[in-house]
């Protein structure tokens, strides 16, 4: 191999993993002010949100912001979506905290140690999957199901942090239904009469203000806006020595490596399944909001690459001392929305959060903690997304029994098992629709060689002596023997003269080896009965896995991509000869 042939390859090579060599020689300079402009405003959301989320994860606030820093610094090297924000999300921090804080078992050093573990797990997790190019799977949790486990984790979030808001001491232990939604109400119900009238009057005005921002002003940086006043309220009142507690001192300075601790086996063992929660939460965020963002512009982006993406942020931000970060809709949606183009939004963002934490983190001392549970419910409002449940409840029953089902399933056994709930409906539904697919009989239209499904179009005419059957999905061991079952039945139902019975593959693109037995017992049984089986609109693999197995010698061969026409013509004209 030539040198330059060589250099073009490692080129090559670099480029697709790192698609900043790709887009950034060909940025277009124009777009620089509005990038600029998205920066900023992006980042007056990802401060407040930083300290919200890692006061959700019950970790110090400045965590949020390394989190933040590391994750956007990392996507924009390695992200291919020009809209989407990676950083701490509300349902990953609260993921994280109820899952490794079940492991520290209350104690506070190890938990902090153990977060880190965790998250440097989730980044190992995701490089593995990009590594064996796994991007596909996510396409395998339903839709339904996503819409469903969205509103019950926005609804178990809520619930985490109506303790701050009501100025409550937070404690669940004396709950029949422990650390739940259902407890955590419980609680606060039975413990209302505790209730800090001062905290709750600052939090439910942040509400208020967020609420009439987010509606009349959705573009400007409402969360900044909200704690930048709630600091002066803070400053400027005693507010404080009545019981509205604030975040504290913030020690400033840009993350630094953070080698934690090795925990034990049995520790880390019990961290796997919060780690591959965590995973599949961060990856499937973001993806969907790769994904939105994609098709709204029109332009490609690359799931495997996107694994890689969130599997090194989460490296970094475990490594820098954050907590496990994914892509973000709300502030990737803000971003969009104030005309960010490329992925130096993202650059911006970064530099804004070091000139924050290197100079700013002071002005954050008086910050009240009621204000960030204001900003956490707030912004998880928007995981519940009530149309669609209204339309899965209208149109599919079953999709709205199935997102319901996700949906009480976090409720009920919260964050971390409510994820593998989730998981688990989303693959017995893909499990149901590929076993049991889209069946026709299909009929003749008049004064045509074309036939088409007799359910969806009753004028089309059907021949006495022939029984034409197409299947709207691939043939293979988890359809075969609902196909076999289902066609005989059919058959049943006709007359008795049928002499022939045309399997019509078109859209049956392969068959694979149980499913080719299926047809060569099908076609036994029906010779059995005097009818013959023949083949119509098979692709090229399909006829070979048919010559393969004998079966197309059988049934008086298989021709690739044959007319349903022909095929009758052809057998008419053997019968006769």
């Amino acid at each position: 191999m030539s040198t330059e042939r060589l250099k073009e390859r490692i080129s090559r090579r670099f480029s697709s993993v790192l698609p900043v060599l790709k887009w950034l020689p060909r940025y277009d300079t124009s777009w620089l002010r509005l990038d600029v402009v998205a920066g900023i405003t992006v980042a007056a959301s990802v401060v407040p949100e930083g300290l919200a989320y890692a006061s959700l994860a019950n970790l110090p606030p400045e965590t949020g912001l390394y989190a933040g820093l590391l994750a956007v610094t990392v996507y924009f090297f390695l992200g291919t979506s020009r809209q989407v924000i990676v950083g701490p999300t509300s349902a990953l921090a609260i993921l994280l905290e109820s899952g490794v804080g079940a492991v520290a078992g209350g104690n506070t050093a190890s938990y902090a140690s153990l977060v880190i573990v965790t998250t440097i797990l989730v980044g190992v997790f995701a490089v593995i999957a990009w590594a064996f190019r796994l991007g596909f799977l996510v396409h395998f949790i339903s839709g339904s199901v996503l819409t469903g486990f969205s509103a019950g984790a926005a609804l178990y979030i809520m619930s985490t942090q109506l303790g701050k808001l009501f100025g409550i001491e937070s404690s669940t232990s004396d709950t029949f239904f422990g650390q739940t939604f259902f407890g955590r109400i419980w609680y606060v119900g039975t413990h209302f009469a505790e209730t800090n009238p001062e905290t709750l009057a600052v939090g439910g005005a942040g509400i208020v203000l967020l609420v009439l921002g987010e509606r009349y002003l959705p573009r400007a940086p409402n969360a900044l806006v909200v704690v930048v006043l709630s600091i002066v309220l803070m400053s400027i009142t005693n507010l404080q020595a009545r019981g509205v507690d604030i975040v504290g001192s913030i020690p400033s300075g840009l993350p630094t490596l953070t080698v934690p601790a090795i925990p034990s086996i049995s520790t880390l063992a019990s961290l796997v399944p919060v780690a591959a929660a965590l995973f599949l939460l961060s990856y499937v965020q973001g993806i969907g909001a790769v994904e939105t963002f994609a098709r709204r512009h029109d332009y490609r982006t690359d799931a495997n690459q996107e694994l890689l993406a969130d599997g090194v942020a989460n490296l970094a931000a475990g490594l820098g001392g954050g907590f496990a970060v994914g892509g973000s809709m709300s502030r990737s949606a803000l971003n969009d929305a104030v005309g960010g183009k490329t992925q130096l939004t993202n650059a911006v963002v970064a530099l804004v959060l070091v000139v924050v934490l290197l100079f700013l983190t002071g002005v954050f001392t008086n910050l009240p903690e009621t204000i960030l549970a204001a900003i956490v419910i707030v912004a998880v409002t928007g995981l519940i997304d009530t149309s669609a449940l209204r339309q899965l409840y209208h149109v599919s029953k079953s999709e709205f029994a199935i997102a319901m089902s996700a949906l009480l399933g976090v409720l009920t056994v919260g964050m971390l098992w409510g994820v593998f709930v989730g998981v688990v409906l989303s693959l017995l539904v893909a499990i149901s629709r590929v076993s049991r697919p889209s069946t026709h009989e299909l009929g003749q239209i008049g004064g045509t060689d074309h036939f088409v499904a007799l359910d969806l179009y009753p004028a089309a005419t059907t021949s006495s002596d022939a029984f034409v059957y197409r299947v709207e999905a691939e043939l293979f061991y988890a359809n075969a023997e609902t196909v076999r079952t289902d066609l005989l039945d059919r058959l049943a139902k006709r007359d008795a003269d049928v002499e022939l019975v045309v399997f019509d593959l078109t859209s049956s693109p392969t068959v694979d080896f149980e499913a080719a037995q299926m047809l060569e017992e099908l076609q036994q049984k029906l010779d059995s009965r005097g009818i013959d089986l023949r083949f119509a609109g098979a692709d090229s693999e399909v006829v070979q896995m048919l010559e393969t197995t004998g079966l197309a010698a059988n049934t008086g061969g298989v021709k690739p991509e044959e007319p349903i026409a022909d095929v009758i013509d052809r057998w008419r004209a053997e019968r006769s000869s």
